[in-house]
């Protein structure tokens, strides 16, 4: 058979077009296994997230019955992870986190608290207070329980799908089912806008977010003011000032205007300070210059951060550890008062090995802790919190110590540098109780040392 030209172009014509479909079609069949993947994905995550909440109500239920400490212990184990196994779950899910606020919160907190409870309940009974708010969190829990089961039931009759909520999270689309997952969760959320207020020992007790930053002293400062203030305070090392402005303003617990330096052309050649509007506070300072060669040790290094401080009257800080890295040694300080290492009043200081200059400056930790403490006088003495130790280690060094505690409190300890084998560990021990409060390893590395 001689095939004509026109016979050849609509064999090809049909065997591209043959193609075509076929790719379409597994195409398809692809993106449909893959939604189905992402659907049973989240349909699982919320599926986990709603039985972990059952369990947290039932847990706080079996809490309240409860006259067993060992039997309390338990309970409170588990109710801390499943309230941490649920926020979690609720996390992946594609909605809104500003809806799911107030929700993930108090399922945090409830693992938080339960954490606290397990931990005070092994040294003195629960109070009338404890026993009250066990009682409002377990009728939140019934409540978020049963928002989650109805939440469960729109799904199932199709209200929205997971994978149509994801791949339009973040589109203006009023309505919908980004709409409907939404006032589904937001109106769960909404049950959750008074909480209980929860005053314990823990990192997201509601204190905490109240604690005002203690070491921020002195008048509100201008924008002009900043500029000077960053302007005194940056180590230039000789380069060439070409300009300074307000980049714009932090918000947070330590509200500040962010001071711009430009020092080069490239656009990266800029020395970024963020002041504090109340007293005129640096609390960070960055210079993101490369360096090449690392000329100077670490102990000329550390002068320099030392030299660095002293220099803007931050005296009586005591360098603590050091990283190396880069060619950038980091430096971190602790206050000292009356001897004693005070530990939250931290300072970080990076010094650049090439010329010694200063690049980077943080002290976040230091102006939120910073005041005068009174401090209490030991009840252990040094003697009786060795006796503490165990007799395996050897005793390298000794000194007193306020470390923090998880719930931003803080407690007086002995330090005891130990020694074990060819390990090296860190003991803290608290000089009012005697009871043991932390251990680090330090790990030894090249770039310094780690604490683990």
């Amino acid at each position: 058979m001689k095939w004509t030209r026109q016979t050849i172009a609509v064999v090809a014509l049909a065997v591209f077009w043959g193609a075509t479909a076929l790719w379409g079609i597994g195409h398809l069949r692809g993106r449909r296994q893959a939604e189905a993947l992402l659907q049973n994905k989240y349909s699982r995550a919320f599926y986990e997230c709603l039985q972990r909440t059952k369990n947290v109500e039932v847990l706080l239920s079996k809490g309240l019955v409860s006259a067993s400490p060992e039997q309390m212990d338990t309970i409170f184990s588990d109710l801390w992870y499943n309230a941490n196994s649920a926020q979690e779950n609720l996390n992946q899910l594609p909605v809104s986190h500003n809806v799911l606020a107030s929700t993930s919160k108090f399922l945090t907190q409830v693992g938080d608290y339960a954490f606290a409870l397990a931990k005070r309940n092994r040294t003195e009974p629960l109070k009338e207070e404890d026993w009250k708010t066990m009682e409002q969190l377990y009728g939140k829990a019934g409540v978020l329980t049963r928002e989650l089961a109805a939440i469960e039931r729109e799904a199932a009759t199709g209200r929205f799908r997971w994978t149509e909520v994801k791949s339009r999270l973040g589109r203006q689309l009023p309505e919908g089912p980004v709409a409907a997952a939404d006032r589904s969760f937001r109106r769960v959320d909404t049950q959750f806008q008074e909480l209980p207020v929860l005053i314990y020992d823990g990192p997201f007790s509601d204190h905490i977010e109240r604690v005002e930053p203690r070491g921020l002293t002195g008048n509100a400062v201008t924008e002009d003011q900043a500029k000077e203030i960053a302007r005194r305070f940056i180590d230039l090392a000789g380069a060439r000032l070409r300009g300074v402005r307000i980049a714009g303003q932090i918000r947070g617990k330590i509200p500040a205007y962010s001071v711009e330096f430009r020092i080069g052309d490239k656009p990266w050649e800029i020395i970024s300070v963020d002041v504090s509007k109340k007293g005129g506070h640096v609390v960070y300072m960055i210079n993101p210059r490369a360096v090449p060669e690392g000329k100077l040790k670490d102990v000329e290094g550390r002068a320099r951060a030392e030299e660095f401080l002293a220099a803007r009257g931050l005296t009586g800080m005591v360098s603590t550890y050091t990283l190396r890295e880069q060619n950038i040694l980091t430096v971190s300080f602790a206050y000292q008062q009356d001897g004693v290492i005070i530990y939250p009043d931290l300072i970080k200081v990076q010094v650049a090995l090439d010329n010694g200059q200063v690049l980077g400056y943080d002290a976040l930790g230091f102006l939120t802790s910073h005041y005068r403490r009174t401090l209490p006088a030991p009840r252990v003495t040094l003697e009786e919190a060795r006796a503490k130790l165990s007799p395996r280690v050897k005793v390298l060094g000794e000194r007193l110590a306020v470390v923090p505690t998880s719930g931003q409190s803080e407690v007086l300890t002995y330090e005891f540098k130990t020694k074990l084998n060819e390990d090296i560990f860190l003991v803290y021990v608290n000089a009012l109780t005697g009871d043991e409060e932390h251990i680090f390893k330090l790990l030894t590395v090249p770039t310094g040392t780690l604490t683990l």
